[in-house]
């Protein structure tokens, strides 16, 4: 094994010393801006095992001028890169792309004059807490921003809403999707899952870096249509939650599904889940109880309301929303929900008809079970994304059930939090 991370690394090595060689001879701007130095030496770093895979990524990071170790003989490759060094290693990279040096004058702390030229530059749009950890949409809109778009041509056929973990018209959707098409990006698993919450090594962010500066290194990949249900349940399950409501009396109501959409306590559920409710809790399935603060928005035509929830401290599991349109009939679909209060119960079937309108409404038709106290619950696709949100069913039919299509949440928009006893009142 080995001798085998020495031959690749070996491989890498001679790649970017041809194309560099190249890139010497090239126009002074762009790609040939971005040359290799001799001052890395071997074994410096008593933290860098030559035969780990991001040995040479780390040797040629140090010696593009990108990253530093973090004394004389530690670079801390599985330390977790803060959001100083993230904007530091945007603001080099745009420098010496477009200069060819990164000369940035020292300053105390080291990001500021980094982080005054990314600002001035339009890397970012404001200062921030340097000090916290970098994510990995962080650092994915932060060098997406450095480079010109010319810098990222497309060698890999990624499709909208195919990396299973993120979607187009998030914040940071075009910067991922960018650099997944690019092969900068290739995400952390066999799913091709990117993670966007969380944070990355400095091993990793020297690999990404590389890739950037050298075109000849980027990765050539194809991502999966499906993941295994077992893994979306494990994925998606935290994400679900019950919902139980009461009356002014503060005697129960009804029961019903939920699931997050942000980590912040955002979540979309049924409006009828919520019908004659002076208050209402969500019971997560660790146990957890939370209020629910109140409305944001709903949709009577739709049968949908996002609600915010009282989560805590602690960042929430949330779920990605797929466009339904893509949605095809005879698609695997799973729901994950609390029919009768029997929180993360999991079924699987089919899409029977992507479009089914009834009574001036447009569902999705899908044979997953369902049952009372389903109403909430996502509907997901074989990459674990929302496509539905399931709404109703026929009692005297078969595993005829209905979903409202995901593509009806986007048209919801959030605004002041409603409380539900004044929501009801209304």
């Amino acid at each position: 094994m080995k001798t085998k991370k020495r031959a690749l690394s070996g491989i890498l090595a001679g790649t970017l010393a041809i194309l560099l060689t190249v890139s010497a001879l090239a126009a002074q701007d762009g790609f040939g801006n971005f040359t290799l130095s001799d001052n890395y030496k071997s074994g410096q770093f008593n933290d860098v095992d030559g035969t780990e895979w991001y040995a040479m990524y780390v040797e040629n990071a140090c010696n593009y001028g990108f990253l530093q170790g973090k004394s004389a003989n530690a670079f801390d490759p599985s330390g977790l890169l803060t959001l100083g060094e993230a904007v530091t290693l945007a603001a080099r990279l745009m420098s010496i792309y477009k200069t060819g040096a990164a000369d940035f004058a020292e300053s105390i702390p080291f990001y500021t004059a980094y982080a005054d030229y990314a600002l001035a530059n339009g890397i970012i749009s404001s200062h921030g807490d340097y000090g916290s950890i970098a994510s990995r949409a962080r650092f994915a809109e932060l060098i997406y921003k450095a480079l010109p778009s010319e810098a990222f041509p497309e060698i890999n056929d990624v499709q909208d809403y195919s990396i299973c973990d993120v979607t187009p018209d998030t914040g940071y959707g075009a910067a991922v999707y960018a650099l997944y098409r690019a092969g900068v990006l290739a995400g952390s698993d066999r799913y091709g899952t990117f993670f966007p919450d969380s944070s990355l090594t400095r091993a990793e962010a020297c690999a990404i870096m590389v890739r950037l500066a050298a075109p000849a290194v980027r990765l050539r990949m194809t991502l999966p249509d499906q993941i295994p249900a077992e893994t979306i349940f494990r994925r998606s399950s935290s994400a679900v939650f019950l919902i139980e409501t009461f009356d002014v009396r503060n005697e129960s109501i009804r029961t019903g599904s939920g699931f997050f959409v942000s980590d912040t306590g955002i979540a979309v559920t049924n409006l009828h889940v919520l019908e004659s409710a002076a208050s209402a809790t969500v019971t997560t399935p660790g146990g957890d109880v939370f209020p629910i603060l109140g409305v944001l928005a709903i949709s009577e035509k739709y049968n949908l309301t996002i609600i915010s929830v009282d989560s805590g401290e602690s960042p929430c599991n949330y779920l990605s929303i797929a466009d339904s349109d893509l949605l095809e009939a005879g698609s695997t679909v799973y729901a994950i929900g609390s029919p009768l209060s029997l929180i993360n119960t999991m079924t699987e079937g089919i899409v029977s008809n992507k479009s089914r309108e009834l009574d001036g409404q447009t569902f999705i038709q899908f044979t997953a079970p369902i049952s009372f106290g389903s109403g909430g619950s996502p509907v997901l696709n074989t990459l674990g994304q929302v496509i539905g949100v399931a709404s109703s069913s026929f009692s005297y039919g078969q595993n005829l059930n209905l979903a409202v299509p995901a593509n009806f949440i986007r048209e919801l928009k959030p605004g002041e939090c409603i409380p539900l006893k004044e929501f009801l009142e209304r």
